[in-house]
């Protein structure tokens, strides 16, 4: 009770009278889902109906330890939802007749050659609707997690792009290495960085005020952004992996405030109009709504038949959504809308894997509240009296799972000081292996980093590089003798003990 009564002293709700919208049952799942899975991280919500926002919800702790709440104002990183941000700063470009959809990577990128695919063949459109049939996981990689990388590094990798065998061209498959792409172009060409064009193009004119693609442009604004959360790690303890500017990219590179977003949802249910004036061409808004590739997929119970400029679109409800969400190591974002109904949701979390399904489960209940179809409200009653229940339960199945993992028996055939060294990749840089004072294996990765733990495999160790996703690490090991390491699927050759 301690912890629903402190969560409820930190919402802060405001609902327009003439409306007269009962917004009580989305605070009842928040409050009561946080105080389940005694995690008081925190949770932003703004909804837009009718070019206003009728609602403003704030639930808990931006950082939990100090119990600092979040407001409308906190920042919170949003990762995949700048997509549509960036998306949109290139079709303004296009406007401009600076670009065209059309323009292909062999244009883009005169200076280098493609001997693996033919870049007269993927376009823009391509790069920005997931339909380029490359792939480039170093890229991604690199601007995503690890941090390695500069300029010429981008460079360089952009150049090492390679054919997609599972998604050849004009097949629809989703991932970052697109937008990536699309922004080393863009640093190459212009004198600003793709961050700062976008903050000029995009973010000045929907006057947003706390919103950046950088972290250390925003050091003298005193902005105080959210410490993040994962109910893996308890409450007390925030993820230690951090976005830094070097980790900030055209796919997942952006800090927004649900005040901000809601200003982003205005122009794309007023054809690019904010507070009345015209902010953005209204063709080029229709345009970043128009479908341009065919995906045909789900997420929960959100429909993915078809992908436009950034955004997601299918059937939900009966109606059109369009929808992007956002995932990374302690956060979890959603921003959708519905153009016939004139309906638009933000939700922003500091905290992940508890987080990706209360937002689905509040969503689900703002829209059918919204919508008055009571068959859905009591569907996502129904979702959410079980996401208690199941909240409940994670902290002791996350407790017994960490004491079986700790119980495993390593298979290491060398002592562990044998394995400490240096292993290097061509275009993904070097993991490096350490022995802690206590014995441990200890693995750095640029900006990642994990203590390593037994696994059943032979010379295998399992590392947590991302705070939230499991992986094997195998040490290839040759008459005694350690040659390399693979991990996810890549080979690094040891180059120093």
């Amino acid at each position: 009770m301690k912890i629903i009564k402190l969560l409820m002293c930190t919402s802060m709700c405001l609902s327009l009278p003439a409306l007269a919208t009962d917004f009580s049952a989305i605070e009842k799942i928040v409050n009561e889902t946080k105080a389940a899975a005694k995690l008081p991280s925190g949770t932003s919500i703004a909804v837009v109906k009718d070019n206003k926002v009728i609602y403003r919800g704030n639930f808990g702790y931006a950082d939990i330890a100090t119990k600092q709440p979040v407001t409308s104002d906190t920042s919170y990183y949003i990762a995949s939802i700048t997509k549509p941000y960036f998306a949109l700063s290139m079709l303004l470009k296009e406007h401009q007749g600076q670009i065209s959809e059309s323009t292909n990577m062999a244009t883009l990128f005169p200076n280098m050659s493609f001997s693996t695919f033919d870049a007269n063949k993927v376009t823009i459109k391509h790069l920005l609707g997931h339909t380029m049939g490359i792939d480039n996981n170093p890229l991604a990689t690199a601007t995503a997690h690890t941090g390695l990388h500069d300029e010429p590094t981008r460079n360089k990798l952009v150049s090492v792009s390679y054919p997609n065998e599972k998604a050849p061209l004009n097949t629809f498959q989703y991932s970052n290495v697109g937008y990536n792409i699309l922004s080393v172009w863009s640093d190459n060409v212009h004198q600003k960085s793709w961050q700062q064009i976008l903050e000029q193009t995009v973010l000045a004119p929907l006057k947003t005020t706390r919103s950046s693609t950088t972290f250390s442009a925003i050091k003298d604004k005193g902005w105080k952004l959210p410490n993040y959360y994962s109910i893996l790690n308890g409450a007390d303890n925030p993820v230690y992996l951090q976005k830094r500017d070097n980790t900030m990219h055209a796919a997942g590179g952006m800090i927004s405030s649900t005040n901000d977003i809601t200003n982003f949802i205005k122009i794309q249910l007023n054809n690019g109009k904010l507070d009345g004036q015209q902010i953005f061409p209204a063709k080029v808004i229709a345009k970043s709504q128009q479908a341009i590739a065919t995906s045909g997929f789900s997420y929960e119970n959100f429909k993915r038949e078809q992908y436009a400029w950034g955004w997601h679109i299918g059937p939900y409800l009966g109606e059109t959504l369009y929808h992007h969400f956002g995932g990374y190591a302690g956060m979890h974002s959603h921003l959708s809308f519905m153009p016939e109904k004139d309906i638009g949701i933000v939700i922003l979390n500091n905290d992940d894997l508890l987080a990706s399904k209360l937002t689905n489960v509040v969503a689900h209940t703002i829209y059918a509240t919204l919508l008055k179809d009571e068959a859905e409200l009591a569907k996502a009653n129904s979702k959410a009296i079980k996401l208690k229940k199941d909240a409940a339960k994670l902290p002791i199945m996350i407790e017994q799972h960490e004491e079986e993992l700790a119980a495993r028996q390593w298979q290491l055939s060398l002592p562990k000081q044998s394995y400490v060294g240096t292993y290097h990749h061509p275009h993904f840089g070097n993991i490096v292996v350490t022995l802690t004072k206590d014995k441990q294996l200890y693995l750095e990765f640029g900006q990642l980093r994990s203590v390593a733990t037994a696994h059943k495999s032979s010379d295998g160790m399992r590392v947590r590089f991302l705070p939230n996703r499991a992986q094997v690490v195998r040490i290839i090991v040759d008459s005694n003798k350690i040659q390399s390491l693979k991990y996810d699927g890549e080979v690094f050759k040891r180059i120093k003990r």
